[in-house]
């Protein structure tokens, strides 16, 4: 039979692994120290490089695609323009005629409509000093970056 300190050494050890197994993952608070190649500072404790990380979507470039339905407006002021202009005349007694005025003004706002399925690109990657939230894979080896903070 065991002796008493084997014994408690593997009740420890059961309950240690009982307690782990109820915590599939934990979580860590980071700060993107480069981009290229990616490096994060995990609570000032132990750098992850990019082997060790795995991004979600909202901390990387994407593209997606949006529907639009909707008018643009664009107000431009009163527009008009000036006339002058001097005819000389033929013929005798020699005469000139002066024609001056201005167009009628006229609006130039108008609109367009815009109903459409587009595809754009969201630019979300991660920069230096990023504050992340990260998600510890059970056993400690991969790492997801789940967002950024505030």
């Amino acid at each position: 039979m065991p002796d008493a300190a084997e014994l408690l050494k593997l009740i420890k050890q059961s309950a240690l692994e009982a307690v782990d197994a109820s915590k599939p993952v934990r979580f860590f608070f980071g700060e993107v120290m480069n981009t290229e190649p990616l490096q994060i500072n995990v609570e000032q404790k132990m750098q992850l490089g990019r082997k060790q990380l795995t991004l979600s979507r909202s901390v990387t470039d994407f593209e997606t695609e949006i529907t639009v339905d909707t008018d643009t407006e664009q107000a431009l002021d009163e527009h008009s323009h000036a006339l002058a202009f001097v005819m000389e005349g033929a013929g005798e007694p020699l005469h000139v005629h002066t024609i001056s005025g201005s167009t009628e003004s006229v609006g130039l706002t108008h609109t367009h409509e815009i109903k459409k399925r587009m595809k754009i690109t969201v630019h979300n990657r991660l920069a230096v000093g990023d504050k992340v939230i990260l998600l510890q894979n059970k056993g400690g080896q991969q790492y997801l970056v789940l967002d950024r903070i505030g």
